[in-house]
C-alpha cells in the first residue's frame, strides 16, 4: 500500500514538472494607463477618470497545470503554436511580445494626433511588395512599383488604398496611378476581384508597405509600458494620449477598460485573452469593457450582466462609446495649431 501511495505521488510530482506544449491563459489585472503616459511638451491635463488596459497571465504549463486549466472555466490551455508566431522558440516568446509592445505605443500615438488634427503619419506612396499570382493585380503591378493613386484619390500611406477601395464592388474597374521602380509614372486598369474571405468585398490582390513611412509627433508624449508586452494595448494607450492632451472627460470622470491592437488606420485589431481580460475587469469593479468586435462573445463569455461590454471597429466607433455613456467629445486642435 505505501509503494502504491509513493508511486501516485511520484507520478503527481512527475506532472507537475514535466512541461508540455501548452500555455495556460489566466485572467491577469487592469492596469491604469495615466501613471504610463507623460507629456513633456505640448498641453496637459489630469482626467478625473481612469482608462485601463488589460493583462492576462500566460505560462507554459505542465501536464498537472495544464489539466488543471482545463477544469477551471475561466483559463484556457492552448497548443504553443496557438501563442508562439511561428518560427518562434519559447524563450523568444517575451522579446517578441515586447516589442509589439513598442510598436504597437508609436501607433497609439500617431492615431492619436491625427485624431487631433495632426499630419502625425506620412508617406509618400504604397509600395508593392508583393504579387499574388492569379488575382487582379497580377500583369498589371509588380514588386517595386508604388501606388500613388485610387482614382482620384492620391495614396500617401499602404492602408489608404485599402480605402479607396471601400465602397466598390467586385467587377468594378479602378484606376491605379503608379510609379515604376524607374520613376516613370503609369496608369493601370484594374477588374477588382472577390476578397477570398468575404465575397462581397473587392480584391486586388497586393501586399503593400508605406514609401518613406515616416512619424512625425508636434509633442513629445512619453509611454512607459514597463513589462507588459504585446500589442493589445494600442486602443487603451491611444484613448489615454488624446484624454490627456485635450480638457473634458473623454469617459465622463468613469473607469473604463478598453483592449485590442490599433492600426495605423486607426482600425482596432482582434487580441488574444479575451475571456481572461473579461474576468479581471469585472472583478476590478469597472464597469464599461470596450473589445474589437472579433472578440466579444469571447469577451462576454465569463462575465455576468453587471459589466457592459462593447464592440468597436474602430477608434471613432470607441470615442462614439464613450460619449454615449457620458463623456465629452473629442475636440480637434483649432485649425492655426495643426502641424502642416
Amino acid at each position: 500500500m505505501a509503494a502504491a501511495v509513493a508511486l501516485v505521488l511520484l507520478g503527481v510530482t512527475a506532472a507537475s514538472i514535466v512541461e508540455v506544449p501548452y500555455y495556460a491563459i489566466a485572467p491577469g489585472r487592469p492596469v491604469s494607463t495615466a501613471p504610463l503616459v507623460s507629456v513633456t511638451e505640448g498641453p496637459s491635463f489630469d482626467p478625473d477618470g481612469a482608462i485601463f488596459l488589460t493583462t492576462v497571465s500566460l505560462q507554459r504549463t505542465s501536464a498537472l497545470g495544464a489539466l488543471l486549466g482545463w477544469l477551471d472555466p475561466t483559463v484556457d490551455v492552448v497548443k504553443e503554436e496557438v501563442v508562439l508566431p511561428p518560427g518562434t522558440p519559447p524563450s523568444r516568446l517575451r522579446a517578441t511580445n515586447l516589442e509589439a509592445m513598442d510598436g504597437s505605443k508609436q501607433a497609439a500615438l500617431g492615431v492619436a494626433y491625427e485624431a487631433l488634427g495632426f499630419d502625425a503619419i506620412q508617406g509618400t506612396g504604397a509600395i508593392v511588395d508583393t504579387v499574388v499570382d492569379g488575382t487582379p493585380a497580377a500583369g498589371a503591378l509588380e514588386s517595386g512599383d508604388t501606388i500613388v493613386a485610387v482614382g482620384d484619390r492620391e495614396v500617401g500611406l499602404s492602408f489608404e488604398v485599402s480605402e479607396a477601395l471601400e465602397g466598390r464592388s467586385p467587377g468594378d474597374v479602378v484606376v491605379l496611378r503608379v510609379e515604376g521602380a524607374d520613376g516613370e509614372e503609369r496608369d493601370e486598369r484594374v477588374v477588382l476581384g472577390a476578397n477570398p474571405d468575404v465575397r462581397d468585398r473587392p480584391f486586388l490582390g497586393v501586399l503593400l508597405q508605406t514609401r518613406d513611412f515616416v512619424l512625425d509627433f508636434p509633442y513629445e508624449v512619453r509611454i512607459d509600458s514597463d513589462e507588459i508586452g504585446g500589442p493589445s494595448a494600442g486602443l487603451a494607450f491611444t484613448l489615454e494620449v488624446l484624454d490627456r492632451l485635450t480638457e473634458g472627460e473623454l469617459t465622463g470622470g468613469e473607469d473604463v477598460a478598453a483592449t485590442g491592437e490599433i492600426g495605423l488606420d486607426g482600425r482596432i485589431g482582434s487580441i488574444g485573452g479575451a475571456p481572461q481580460k473579461g474576468v479581471a475587469v469585472e472583478e476590478a469593479g469597472i464597469e464599461l469593457f470596450l473589445v474589437p468586435r472579433a472578440n466579444l462573445e469571447q469577451a462576454r463569455r465569463e462575465v455576468s450582466g453587471a459589466l457592459r461590454v462593447e464592440a468597436v471597429d474602430t477608434l471613432e466607433d470607441a470615442l462614439r462609446v464613450l460619449e454615449d455613456a457620458g463623456g465629452d467629445p473629442l475636440v480637434p486642435v483649432e485649425d492655426d495649431q495643426v502641424a502642416t
